[in-house]
């Protein structure tokens, strides 16, 4: 059936590049504080200093992997019930976190406070540096709640849509860990003390800044009472372990590559990796920022089967994620020697930086695969897939590289390799499982196609131009006979059509591009309509009473069906409309 209506990316582009560089800067405000401090530490306190602050790194990543856990998995979930249109589950979701990343907070940070002494004295090694490790920990646990919960705001107001809200926190976050540096560093010489608690107070404005955000105007998510559900936070668990774990690895695998570095290339070559680290946590920002822009929406999309809309955007992330990662490589191997000389390092960094920059091109990649595997379910191959590049493969591969001396860097690219090939692995296994059942998958992005084949839904896009709307529901009629809606049907979607993009465009101007899905299923035989835009809900009372003639059409559309539904996510309209429908059987002859 060829309708001559395609779907094109100009919608789910432009959301998803208004989305991308505040969710980056989002992931960079996770690891910003730390930067900013190692730079600061190593102008005013020294290498050794640097180092101390990187020894502690650990402990921060873990209480990441907590805030992560939360709030990754309650935001998976809640963009899973969007999708469906559950928007009152959607919120108790959120809630439950909110509840639950407060009270885990408290533990960590009792917790963290007693047993910090000997936790420094592990990640030290026991040696000279003790004593600042822990000068640094003691701060950074007692703000474990800013550490937690600032993922939080972050991950909801992009299902929001509040995009601006995320690059305004990022930068409040910035903005005062470098203030608060100077002043704890350079006026009061607080020294690592005062490193961490820049890092504390900027998180903290940052974070009250976000629920401020999220909760402020039209919002899906506040503050509010709700029932705990053991089986919800099971679900929260199991959709955020790989973002947790994938934190957790990281931690564990800087813990066993700090001293497998440190015991085969010395002080010198833990200074070269305390740079290279700090690098590779900034990239982090392209990582699983290019990922973590499309996932809640693919969460949606995958809930809702729309498969059409999670290649597009797929497609955008791996065009725009190598666009990055490779700009970034060249950008370090090219800035190798003022590197050095900034950060007081008298070995060439020029082969290492080559090495961490071709890690970062093939973990990009990685990632979105990661990303797609949790946004569509897959929770296991998820985990596999983080753990063996987080952690497994890059220690092994060290441990393999350590006797060899300077070739010891190659484990960077080395495992980024053996990551992807495991991805591989995990995607064709998969693949081939379902071909053994009546559900078979696609080969890459592992989606179930069979509506797509059967020819029950049109997925298309339009300008928001009323010449192409008509056309656009013309063209519809193939896909009625196809099939077999009788006339009145056939009628029902093209008025709906027409009447509520007639509305729509004139009610939210400079709207661009329209993504419209019409579906023919038992019991749920419809059009769903996407738009970007203000707000607008055509069907509500206080839209249908400002001009009562104006509104004809949506009135009667709202009389014949079923069911007319608006929600309000990722800066989107999105709008449903279910008619009735029984498929006619054949008259069996005489």
């Amino acid at each position: 059936m060829d309708t001559g209506l395609k779907q094109d990316n100009r919608l789910l582009k432009t959301k998803y590049l208004l989305t991308l560089f505040p969710v980056m800067f989002s992931v960079l405000g996770a690891t910003i504080n730390t930067l900013i401090d190692s730079i600061f530490v190593s102008q005013r306190l020294g290498g050794g200093a640097l180092a101390a602050v990187n020894l502690s790194m650990p402990v921060y990543l873990i209480l990441c992997t907590v805030g992560s856990l939360i709030a990754g998995g309650a935001s998976v979930c809640s963009a899973r019930e969007a999708g469906r249109e559950n928007m009152i589950k959607s919120q108790d979701y959120y809630r439950g976190a909110f509840a639950l990343s407060a009270a885990v907070s408290v533990l960590f940070t009792v917790l963290g406070i007693i047993f910090c002494r000997p936790l420094s004295e592990i990640l030290s090694g026991g040696g000279v540096l003790t004593e600042q490790v822990y000068s640094y920990c003691i701060v950074t646990f007692i703000g474990t709640g800013a550490s937690v919960m600032m993922y939080l705001p972050f991950s909801y107001l992009q299902i929001e849509g509040k995009t601006r809200a995320i690059s305004v926190s990022v930068i409040i976050m910035v903005t005062t860990d470098i203030l608060f540096d100077i002043l704890f560093l350079f006026v009061f010489d607080f020294g690592l003390y005062g490193a961490s608690a820049a890092s504390v107070l900027s998180a903290v404005a940052a974070t009250v800044y976000g629920f401020a955000a999220l909760g402020s105007g039209e919002s899906n998510y506040r503050i509010g009472s709700f029932r705990p559900d053991i089986k919800r936070f099971g679900e929260v668990i199991r959709y955020g372990s790989p973002a947790a774990l994938g934190n957790l690895f990281d931690a564990v695998k800087l813990l066993a590559l700090n001293m497998i570095i440190l015991a085969a290339l010395g002080e010198n070559g833990a200074a070269v990796w305390a740079v290279l680290n700090t690098f590779s946590e900034l990239s982090l920002m392209i990582i699983t920022g290019v990922p973590r822009a499309g996932a809640p929406m693919i969460s949606a999309l995958s809930t809702a089967r729309e498969n059409g809309a999670i290649r597009i955007l797929t497609a955008l992330e791996v065009r725009i994620g190598l666009l990055l990662s490779v700009g970034y490589a060249v950008l370090i191997s090219l800035l190798n020697q003022p590197v050095a000389t900034f950060f007081g390092v008298g070995s060439d960094l020029l082969v290492p930086m080559i090495c961490l920059g071709v890690n970062v091109i093939l973990s990009v990649l990685c990632c979105i695969w990661e990303k797609h595997f949790n946004s569509i379910g897959l929770i296991a191959e998820a985990n596999i897939a983080s753990g063996a590049r987080c952690c497994l493969l890059p220690v092994a591969a060290a441990l393999i590289l350590a006797p060899s001396g300077a070739e010891l860097w190659l484990f960077l690219p080395l495992s980024a390799l053996a990551s992807a090939a495991v991805i591989v692995v995990l995607l064709f296994v998969r693949a081939a499982q379902s071909r053994r059942t009546d559900r078979p998958l696609s080969a890459v992005l592992l989606l179930d196609d069979r509506l797509e084949a059967e020819n029950k839904i049109l997925d298309f896009s339009i300008a928001a131009d009323m010449n192409e709307v008509c056309d656009a529901a013309e063209k519809l009629k193939d896909f009625c006979s196809a099939n077999q809606m009788d006339m009145k049907l056939t009628m029902k979607l093209g008025l709906a059509i027409e009447e509520l993009l007639n509305v729509i465009i004139e009610k939210t101007p400079d709207i661009g591009s329209i993504d419209i899905r019409a579906f023919a299923l038992d019991g749920s035989t419809g059009v769903r309509i996407k738009c970007a835009g203000r707000n607008y809900d055509p069907f509500s009372d206080k839209a249908r009473e400002e001009d009562d003639e104006f509104f004809m059409g949506i009135n009667l559309i709202h009389k014949m069906a079923d069911t007319t539904t608006h929600k309000y996510i990722f800066g989107m309209n999105l709008i449903t409309i279910l008619f009735p429908f029984s498929k006619p059987t054949e008259k069996k002859g005489k």
